[in-house]
């Protein structure tokens, strides 16, 4: 089937953020067709074209792996046995690797290769991840924390006492890997924002859901793989197998080669009229594009809510470990659950509340969360129910607010995102949603500083003012996740209807787009000495990052 006939945009009724020359991405002609064009070449009768939902699988099986602490929970947790708050950092330390996109948002609006803004990025992605994992692959392998006696690990004997300086060494492994993956999700990121512009207004959103949906299936293929294989006792579980970390290291390797070949053959980039321009254009393009209230709006939203959204306490993983007694294997069954909930519910969602508020969304989805968070780990610090799979419900039910809650805050960047600067944009709201992130990891970990909850001396002693103490950190933190509904109020809007008004009606600020690019820069400056503090062995006891001082 032959293209539709593109053209290029003629002068923006916004000023010179659009001129044809300076714009690279052609819009067609008829937003109805454009769709019918896309949906002949992306459809399930030409898998061939689907690439970059094969893609986004591939990306979840890898990068879960840091963001969601279940599969960092048999390596890092129990096998090297890191300190409640530097376990709690690595899933601050690894995204940071990811800011980086909107430097790689800038090379993928400006400088296409072969013609493609997209799929070749996404390749290049893919190959970085390849060369970390082939290294990876030839480290020595350190020996657990503790003992193994019987065939399970006896926490009153230490093994390897430099377990957690050993372990560093994986996590540059993996922290390189998912530099590579964050390349890949920004080009592919981009892509389904190409995808999204094209959609006519009724189905505005769906190849977003549709993107989150291959996501939660590649992250629930992770938690199968990590749970089974990743179960002997050296990791907390109870199956007689010899996996290691090092070999998951190896399928991680084999499945960025794949990806590589992914990119370049299977993935459908709608075709446009691209040129190659000089980076500062881009660059001057953009920052007119930042002047625009709107765009500051919501950019400060992405800065503020991850990071009152992300704070976690340092005792979680404890109360995972000692109290619940979590197995791998077991959590990530619960976890496979969860991501099948998450599937449906996003199709739920696609089908009947695609346009509902997403400020109601937000909010009933927040609170939802905050209350069952409560009420279970509150169960469990009392000893009220101390289970595995008691401790599970908290994800079951309110793994599909979570998942609403990230689609929102995605759909908002999409929606925001100008043509021939959607990587660009897009890039620049993720960088901010991971510096923000960032800090949340360090917010929960200064709030549960004062009680002292980061070892597991006082999760075995166990007497009434140790649980006190452990609920005290819990309740601290999920008091200030709360606090991110009113601010996601104030700066979100409504709807997609609502982004294109409040543009026109909010007009522009040239001060408070210098403003925020000082916040930003001071904020990443910021995030990146946590890190450091976190890296650097003898710092790692800081009370700044959660530590009992040094």
């Amino acid at each position: 089937m032959s293209q539709k006939p593109i053209v290029e945009h003629e002068e923006s009724t916004s000023d010179s953020f659009r001129k044809p020359e300076n714009r690279m991405l052609a819009i067609e002609e008829n937003e109805e067709e454009a769709m019918g064009d896309l949906y002949d070449y992306v459809t399930w009768r030409k898998p061939q074209n689907l690439g970059l939902f094969y893609d986004k699988v591939g990306q979840a099986f890898t990068h879960k792996l840091v963001f969601i602490k279940i599969a960092l929970y048999p390596f890092f947790g129990v096998y090297l046995n890191m300190p409640g708050h530097m376990y709690s950092a690595l899933t601050s330390i690894f995204p940071m690797f990811w800011s980086l996109k909107f430097f790689w948002g800038f090379l993928s609006d400006s400088k296409p290769i072969l013609g493609k803004s997209r799929i070749y990025y996404m390749a290049i992605g893919w190959a970085i991840s390849v060369v970390a994992y082939l290294v990876g692959t030839c480290l020595p392998y350190p020996e657990p924390y503790y003992k193994l006696v019987n065939g399970t690990l006896d926490q009153s004997q230490v093994n390897n006492p430099n377990a957690h300086s050993a372990g560093m060494m994986y996590v540059a492994v993996v922290a390189m890997g998912v530099f590579g993956v964050g390349i890949t999700d920004l080009a592919s990121d981009a892509l389904v924002v190409d995808y999204v512009k094209r959609e006519s207004p009724k189905y505005r959103g769906r190849s977003n859901i549709f993107a989150q949906m291959c996501s939660t299936f590649g992250g629930m293929i992770l938690f199968v793989t990590m749970g089974t294989l990743l179960n002997s006792p050296p990791y907390g579980g109870k199956f007689d197998i010899s996996f290691t970390f090092r070999h998951m290291l190896i399928v991680y390797l084999v499945i960025s080669v794949l990806g590589v070949l992914n990119s370049c053959f299977l993935t459908y980039e709608p075709e446009s009229k691209k040129v190659k321009v000089k980076i500062m254009e881009t660059v001057r393009s953009f920052w007119s594009f930042m002047e625009y209230r709107l765009f500051q709006r919501c950019a400060v939203m992405f800065l503020i809510v991850p990071a009152l959204l992300h704070a976690k306490s340092s005792a979680s993983v404890k109360i995972r470990k000692n109290w619940a007694k979590v197995e791998p294997f077991t959590g990530s069954i619960a976890a496979m659950f969860v991501a099948l909930l998450v599937i449906l519910g996003l199709y739920v969602l696609q089908k009947f509340f695609l346009h509902v508020s997403w400020r109601k969304l937000f909010t009933v989805s927040k609170i939802y969360i905050v209350v069952v968070s409560l009420v279970v780990e509150g169960a469990t610090c009392f000893d009220l129910i101390r289970s595995q799979y008691f401790y599970f419900s908290e994800e079951l039910l309110s793994g599909v607010a979570l998942a609403v809650s990230g689609f929102i805050m995605l759909q908002v960047a999409a929606e925001v995102s100008e043509d021939g600067l959607e990587a660009l944009t897009f890039g620049m709201l993720m960088t901010n949603w991971t510096v923000s992130a960032s800090f949340g990891t360090m917010i929960g970990n200064i709030i549960s500083a004062p009680f002292k909850v980061v070892d597991d001396d006082r999760y075995i002693s166990d007497t009434i003012n140790d649980r006190w103490a452990v609920f005290g950190s819990v309740s601290a933190v999920l008091a200030v996740n709360l606090v991110a509904v009113p601010v996601f109020l104030m700066l979100c809007p409504a709807n997609k209807d609502q982004v294109q008004e409040l543009k026109k009606t909010l007009g522009k600020s040239k001060i408070q787009a210098q403003l925020y690019a000082f916040f930003f820069c001071v904020g990443y400056l910021c995030i990146f000495l946590f890190n450091l503090l976190v890296i650097i062995p003898e710092t790692r006891c800081s009370i700044i990052i959660g530590g009992k001082g040094c």
